[in-house]
């Protein structure tokens, strides 16, 4: 409730999200090219998924809802999943996540459990008895997948509606802490936050070698969520010098670093291979394919410097390799 007064922001790795989002709903959505083979492989895998709940889904499919919002029981709370499926006494959810950080599992996710107790509850006439959760994150490897049973689902209900009643009361208990705090936009507004502020603010930063292990531990506790509002402060005042650039005294934007990536391990090490300039054992060695092992791999292979075996990589990955905008930043004015 603390957000509702603050406007939200967007970046533009959340647009591209919102866009390929757009295309798993209605594959005719304009999108830009280089987003489409994550995309893809989103669909290929929801498609398995699909087939572990009903394995003759492709000639008698479920009963689909597509980004459909579902509420419980008038405005207690709502949700909105990004796939819902239901045939035969099962229901399926999946939530795409298009990012490269990779989130909490199925069995353990609470937005796709609270999505699953608004299925259950939206859909009484399908005599719903076991609904399983997917989340389907194509930069981050196959599917996590669990399943609820309808006791497991009551209970969780009524745990769900428990936290509801807390978040309605006169005095909510508000806790800071790295999750719960990662996207809300009331950060610096949030009592409970500054506590975690104040408490390192007071340090002396001289005597850190007398504190207890106790007392470090706690101040540990603190500094992501201190680290997190140093990060939206910075997000805020990027916003509003791109807008008026004169806004903030002495600050200024300026673009980020931009910096190579692979876009595709596979197509990568296929064509390494093809132009001959590194060997399997080498690929091997640079299994995860970073670019600095790999220079460091091909370097070795072809006895050159790093400057030619930069050059060797380029011609050899062409379009594989993309190098994405960093984040612009905000930085004092040097006179």
């Amino acid at each position: 409730r603390m957000n509702l007064p603050f406007k939200d922001t967007s970046s533009k790795a959340a647009r591209d999200g919102t866009d390929q989002h757009e295309w798993m709903e209605d594959d005719t959505f304009d999108l830009r090219p280089d987003l489409l083979p994550a995309c893809k492989e989103a669909e290929q895998q929801r498609n398995q998924v699909i087939g572990l709940v009903w394995s003759d889904w492709e000639n008698h499919p479920p009963e689909v809802h597509l980004e459909e919002r579902l509420w419980y029981r008038g405005d207690k709370y709502s949700g909105k999943a990004d796939y819902v499926g239901i045939r035969d006494g099962r229901a399926l959810v999946i939530d795409y996540k298009f990012g490269r950080g990779k989130v909490d599992d199925a069995s353990c996710n609470d937005q796709l459990l609270w999505l699953a107790v608004l299925v259950f509850t939206n859909f009484p006439k399908s005599r719903i008895r076991q609904i399983t959760v997917a989340i389907i994150q194509p930069h981050c490897g196959p599917p996590s997948v669990h399943t609820y049973t309808a006791e497991q689902l009551q209970r969780a209900r009524r745990r769900i509606l428990y936290v509801i009643r807390q978040i309605d009361s006169e005095n909510p208990r508000l806790v800071a802490g790295p999750e719960q705090c990662k996207w809300c936009k009331a950060i610096a507004v949030c009592p409970a936050a500054a506590a975690k502020r104040n408490a390192i603010a007071r340090i002396d930063e001289h005597k850190v070698h007398t504190l207890t292990n106790a007392h470090l531990s706690g101040l540990l506790d603190a500094v992501p969520v201190v680290r997190q509002l140093c990060e939206k402060l910075e997000v805020e005042a990027v916003l509003r010098l791109r807008e008026h650039p004169e806004s903030i005294n002495g600050y200024e934007v300026k673009k980020g670093n931009t910096s190579r990536r692979i876009k595709d391990s596979a197509v990568a090490r296929d064509k390494l291979l093809a132009a001959k300039v590194i060997d399997a054992a080498g690929i091997e060695a640079a299994s995860s394919l970073g670019l600095g092992k790999l220079k460091g791999v091909v370097r070795e292979y072809n006895e050159v410097g790093a400057s030619a075996a930069d050059k060797i990589i380029k011609e050899a990955l062409g379009e594989t390799l993309e190098a994405p905008e960093g984040r612009d930043k905000v930085c004092r004015i040097e006179s």
